[in-house]
């Protein structure tokens, strides 16, 4: 029998579930590589720090959206597609160990793992297939197939054109400037190969061209005295304004559901701080619908290829 392993980062619920969400992501050493004694402490003094504060912008945002969306859309999914479709989580239960023993339960020999992830890096999907190896070490009868980059998969990016097109639509913006933002990664990590800047650029590339209109890419959420990839989002979109940029459009490219890096860090943090800036005439974001049917469907051949 076949199955789908849908796995999301996942969200932190409580002030309990924002330490153990933030030393998970930290131990993995995918995030943070170091030897594991050394990683071990670091993270645990990073979840005892940051815990607290980190929560509390989650509270603004009424909590973590990523489960719920990443739940949605698995249930979407099970409606377009024959076969079984499972959750889990990196950071937050159901871990994918606990998931993929489940499934062996149900009868399950063959898996999909199909990440919301659209563009591979060594920081996620390298990480959750890394995870999943671990855990089919004990059903060596277990088929594995690995669904990787769909950035640029045609109907995933028809579905952005759709999203983007709406957007500019419903706010009437004539000609905007598209400002392209993904979460970044430490520059250390390109060093040893990781195409994931690559991805994003494409992506943002081939949009643009669909779309007609000038763009600019840009990079968000990092963190830490290490190098990370740039320009970065706050920086560059300040720039942008400064060279007469008045009519800006935000879209968080390597997100798949809404989050803390784009309620708090776009929403909050950058659209509501311009909002009585003179020198701009729009600036928004377009943002991620919940289980949208022509996601749903991206993924569904994205499954059958």
């Amino acid at each position: 029998m076949k199955g789908i392993l849908l796995v999301n980062m996942g969200g932190p619920q409580s002030l309990r579930e924002m330490r153990v969400f933030l030393k998970n992501m930290f131990q993995d050493k995918h995030i943070l590589p170091l030897p594991w004694g050394l990683r071990h402490f670091v993270a645990h003094m990073i979840a005892q720090k940051r815990h607290p504060e980190s929560w509390k912008k989650y509270q603004l945002i009424g909590g973590s959206p990523i489960i719920k969306h990443t739940e949605a859309v698995a249930e979407a999914l099970r409606k377009e597609i024959n076969e079984k479709v499972y959750t889990a989580y990196s950071y937050t239960q159901p871990y994918i160990k606990e998931v993929i023993k489940n499934m062996v339960e149900d009868g399950i020999e063959s898996i999909s793992v199909l990440t919301m992830y659209p563009q591979a890096s060594n920081t996620t999907t390298t990480s959750v297939f890394a995870d999943v190896e671990t855990a089919i070490k004990k059903y060596p009868f277990l088929s594995i197939h690995k669904k990787c980059d769909y950035s640029l998969h045609p109907y995933f990016l028809k579905y952005w054109q759709t999203l983007i097109r709406k957007h500019i639509e419903d706010h009437a913006v004539e000609d905007p400037l598209l400002l392209f933002t993904a979460h970044s990664i430490p520059e250390y990590g390109v060093k040893k190969g990781d195409k994931y800047p690559e991805s994003i650029f494409k992506m943002a590339q081939k949009l643009a061209e669909m779309m007609g209109l000038p763009h600019e890419v840009a990079f968000q959420s990092r963190v830490g005295p290490v190098k990370w990839v740039g320009p970065d989002t706050d920086e560059y979109l300040e720039a942008l304004i400064q060279k007469g940029n008045e009519r800006i459009v935000m879209i968080p490219l390597s997100f798949t559901t809404e989050c803390l890096e784009t309620i708090y860090d776009l929403n909050i943090n950058l659209v509501d701080n311009y909002k009585n800036d003179s020198r701009v005439r729009h600036l928004s974001r377009v943002e991620i619908p919940m289980a949208h049917p022509m996601f749903i469907e991206s993924l569904k051949q994205i499954v059958n290829e």
